[in-house]
């Protein structure tokens, strides 16, 4: 029977596995202090965010609007390290998989948003960039439907896969 209240959250001996995955973090931290990080994680997040506004090569999309906008305020202080992303309808699965095959890991949302947190002890500049490239050309492949997740939305066009046109 457990045991009620915070008495019940004991434990007895940590586990030596436990304790050195705590010791290696703790010396890492020793290394640098919060104000570091802190100023790390705004420095990425902005620039990860100047890059989605403004990606290199937005002239995939021929013109149109990105196909995705960010809504998660862009003030720092009122955001921690990740950005959420909108992607347009029907693009969510087609880019999650050119994420995925990429290497790429991103909080997905369903049903049209990935969260993207570039990680201040160990995420660099470049890796920020070469996640929105990586994005940017998931984005477009999705759009033009040479990804599954789009191409199934483009034939279904409205309707589930019994062809229903309404929700039922």
């Amino acid at each position: 029977m457990p045991i009620p209240g915070a008495a019940g959250f004991q434990v007895g001996n940590p586990s030596a596995l436990v304790l050195t995955a705590v010791i290696a973090s703790l010396e890492i931290f020793a290394l640098t202090s919060m104000t570091s990080i802190r100023a790390k994680s705004v420095a990425l997040t902005k620039y990860l965010e100047e890059l989605l506004l403004r990606p290199s090569l937005a002239n995939d999309f021929e013109g149109e609007d990105l196909p995705y906008h960010i809504i998660t305020p862009s003030d720092p202080s009122q955001r921690g390290a990740q950005l959420s992303v909108r992607l347009r309808p029907g693009l969510l699965e087609g880019v999650m998989e050119h994420l995925e095959k990429a290497g790429v890991i991103v909080d997905e949302r369903k049903p049209d948003v990935i969260r993207v947190a570039p990680a201040p002890l160990y995420n660099t500049y470049e890796e920020v960039w070469d996640f929105v490239n990586i994005f940017i050309t998931g984005c477009s492949k999705a759009q033009k439907g040479q990804i599954n997740g789009h191409q199934e939305v483009q034939s279904l066009k409205g309707k589930d896969d019994k062809g229903w046109a309404q929700v039922k």
